[in-house]
């Protein structure tokens, strides 16, 4: 069985039946494109879409893929991720129990209906450039590795949304690669204050300066945050808008 997010700490989670059928059968209705992949590999994905919902059993159909070995690893795989988008809102769930079946005579994979459902419209992720005479940081704890103590990073923030963060490693310092995990991630944001949460690295981007310097870019997801943390993140972007707008006025 997938995981099942803290219901209480997600204030975007659909979890009755009802409301989760009614999801999918918008992501049906409008021939959404599905990215599909398993949990913590989103750089080996495919793009699906969903063929059936039978209502009686609780089952998915979606599309297969033309690699087979990609279809045998995502039958084996305890959890599998699906994001999509409804109506300009992000959806995004995660399923288990998956199989291959055939229908209407072509191969496809089956799946229960995910117990519970993500939507976030689009305005929710709305990300805000980090000014740069107004450093924002995000301190991440390094395990021990290659000899190396445990030790603690601090990296600047380049841009933040209440959904995640991108980080700039100047120095590589960080591990760069998508799907790696930072526990409990420190983001100072200032004049509000500090936030403490997961971090799940969903893309990897390497910029290389006009000195031949590369500083790596790195996507970050928040994991399971808090309506607590939410909230501060939210404050401190609505800070910044507000200066911002302020600037664009001459004030």
């Amino acid at each position: 069985m997938p995981s099942r997010p803290d219901t209480d700490e997600d204030p975007f989670l659909l979890t009755s039946e009802l409301a989760i059928r009614s999801t999918l059968r918008s992501i049906q209705r409008r021939a959404s494109l599905v990215r599909m992949y398993i949990k913590g590999t989103p750089d080996q994905s495919i793009v699906t879409t969903v063929l059936s919902l039978d209502d009686e059993t609780g089952h998915v159909v979606v599309d297969s893929s033309s690699d087979t070995d990609f279809n045998t690893r995502v039958v084996q795989a305890t959890e599998v991720v699906f994001d999509t988008q409804v109506d300009h809102i992000n959806v995004n769930f995660i399923a288990g129990g998956l199989r291959n079946i055939t229908h209407d005579g072509l191969p496809a994979i089956a799946f229960p209906y995910p117990t519970s459902v993500r939507r976030v419209q689009r305005r929710e992720f709305f990300r805000v450039e980090i000014p740069v005479g107004e450093p924002a940081t995000c301190a991440i704890r390094l395990s021990p590795q290659d000899g190396k103590p445990a030790r603690s990073i601090n990296v600047k923030m380049k841009d933040l949304s209440v959904g995640g963060v991108a980080l700039l490693d100047t120095d590589g310092q960080l591990p760069h690669q998508s799907g790696a995990a930072f526990k409990g991630a420190k983001l100072t944001l200032p004049e509000v204050g500090e936030v403490t949460i997961d971090l799940e690295v969903l893309r990897v981007h390497t910029m290389v300066l006009p000195s031949k310097k590369e500083i790596v870019e790195l996507g970050c997801k928040f994991v399971n945050p808090t309506n607590a943390d939410t909230q501060m993140v939210q404050s401190y972007i609505g800070r910044l808008e507000r200066r911002l707008n302020a600037k664009r006025r001459g004030f």
